[in-house]
């Protein structure tokens, strides 16, 4: 039996369609959420906390377009960073929803959770100015070290190898 020629071209697009059409290992999101929203009840104390005080984080998540979630990550890592030892508080002391709406009206834990929230954004503000300063000052060094290396070698060869030649 003679063996057919396939294009790359097309087998890539198969390749392409078989990935997409899912190889029926993943989870579905639906089970998923429809999963946590039986856990609420038991987690009512759990749900209320978080939900009150990760709002800075709910917020750059929504407001922030692209692919990539920056400030998501930052203020949302920040922001959980400062309510995790009240919910580690909640969990391992009085689990109850007076405890939980208790420690949402407390302003001191309000003040950490979303001061560090406000860190976060000071971090996604302040990071791609110092990142961009320090490509320029780094991209400037290789000029200067590539100059350098180039005058060496007029020096050393002659002008002719500075020439442009055909």
């Amino acid at each position: 039996m003679a063996k057919k020629n396939v294009s790359a071209v097309a087998q890539a697009r198969a390749a392409a369609a078989a990935k997409k059409g899912g190889g029926g290992g993943g989870i579905n999101k639906g089970v998923v959420l429809a999963i946590l929203a039986a856990l609420v009840p038991f987690s009512l104390p759990t749900a209320v906390l978080i939900f009150f005080t990760m709002l800075p984080t709910l917020g750059s998540w929504a407001t922030e377009k692209g692919p990539n979630k920056y400030a998501f990550l930052c203020v949302g890592g920040l922001n959980f960073a400062g309510v995790f030892p009240y919910l580690f508080g909640l969990w391992f002391g009085v689990h109850t929803l007076d405890e939980a709406l208790r420690l949402v009206t407390d302003p001191v834990m309000l003040m950490v959770a979303y001061g560090c929230a406000a860190i976060g954004w000071g971090i996604y503000a302040a990071m791609p100015p110092m990142v961009a300063s320090y490509l320029a000052a780094s991209g400037q060094r290789r000029v200067n070290a590539l100059k350098a290396a180039q005058k060496k070698l007029v020096e050393e060869w002659g002008d002719e190898v500075a020439k442009k030649g055909g």
